[in-house]
């Protein structure tokens, strides 16, 4: 414990350098399509009538399997408002509360290690929002990555009942999981898809989102040797990139000149993204940041 905690303060004192939203500006992309519903407060989530205006807004998408962007659909949530504070932090939850955090470029390049949440939070406190110095390589950081959602936090940012509840005919209506994703600028998740549908809630700071349709038949059973992701090689789990898809190696991927068109986009505060089943996505967060999901069928 004490060797993460020398390794944590090591990160906390050097400069965050990482590409602004700029870094993907010379990839051709589409917009993801958005709607903008009313703003809700926590307390006004649970209401029968936003329900099911939540669930009208995202199901024909859901039904086509295309992304779709809520804006600002949970900006009023308590979330929003008090996640900013690591204070709130330290008081929702335990200190000795054991999180998985990743060390490292994004989670296919680097560790995890386990530790407190407490020392965690002491890393934050450290990381200063300094402007990337462009002449310097980027650093490692810390990534409290794919955590389950702390039972202290929960009400904070409500789960829409379409996911649970096969009534509103978004999906079955089976919940897997709520995650946590928190960290400092610079944190990345490479490209890779996941087997549930997602949504993806924005709760602070902004992130830069790519976004690149299914394969047929996407899963164990493809070759991805000959595919445009070269998932699964390099130590890669079968669901991930090879790529860097923000900076490319043509020669040793030369297949990913052959990738769709993504679409693109960035999220913030109260943003809803939703992310269809297998959907292959790259995420950098822009700013210090707090995002939960919800993987549902």
């Amino acid at each position: 414990m004490l060797l993460h905690h020398h390794r944590f303060s090591q990160l906390a004192a050097r400069r965050l350098s990482s590409p602004s939203s700029s870094s993907s500006s010379s990839i051709k992309s589409n917009p993801v399509e958005r709607i903008r519903l009313p703003s809700l407060s926590s307390q006004d989530f649970n209401s029968y009538e936003h329900q099911l205006a939540m669930a009208d807004a995202i199901r024909p998408n859901h039904k086509s399997q295309t992304p779709i962007l809520l804006t600002n659909l949970i900006s009023k949530c308590d979330a929003v408002y008090f996640w900013r504070s690591l204070q709130y932090w330290q008081a929702a939850v335990p200190e000795n509360t054991p999180v998985d955090v990743e060390l490292g470029r994004s989670y296919n390049t680097g560790s995890r290690v386990s530790m407190k949440f407490g020392d965690y939070l002491e890393y934050l406190s450290k990381v200063t929002e300094q402007e990337p110095d462009p002449q310097q390589q980027q650093e490692e950081v810390a990534y409290l990555a794919q955590n389950e959602l702390f039972a202290g936090v929960q009400s904070d940012i409500p789960t829409p009942h379409f996911c649970s509840d096969g009534s509103f005919n978004v999906g079955e209506g089976k919940l897997y999981h709520s995650m946590l994703w928190l960290g400092p600028r610079g944190t990345v998740s490479p490209l890779h898809y996941d087997p549930l549908d997602n949504l993806l809630m924005q709760v602070v700071g902004n992130k830069h989102i790519l976004l690149y349709p299914p394969d047929k038949g996407n899963g164990r059973d493809i070759d991805s040797t000959g595919s445009w992701h070269y998932a699964g090689l390099n130590g890669n789990q079968y669901n991930t990139s090879a790529v860097d898809v923000e900076n490319p190696n043509y020669e040793e991927f030369p297949k990913f000149r052959e990738a769709p068109i993504p679409y693109e986009c960035e999220i913030g505060p109260g943003d809803v993204l939703f992310i269809p089943s297998k959907w292959w996505h790259h995420v950098r967060s822009l700013s210090n940041a707090a995002s939960a999901n919800i993987w549902w069928r």
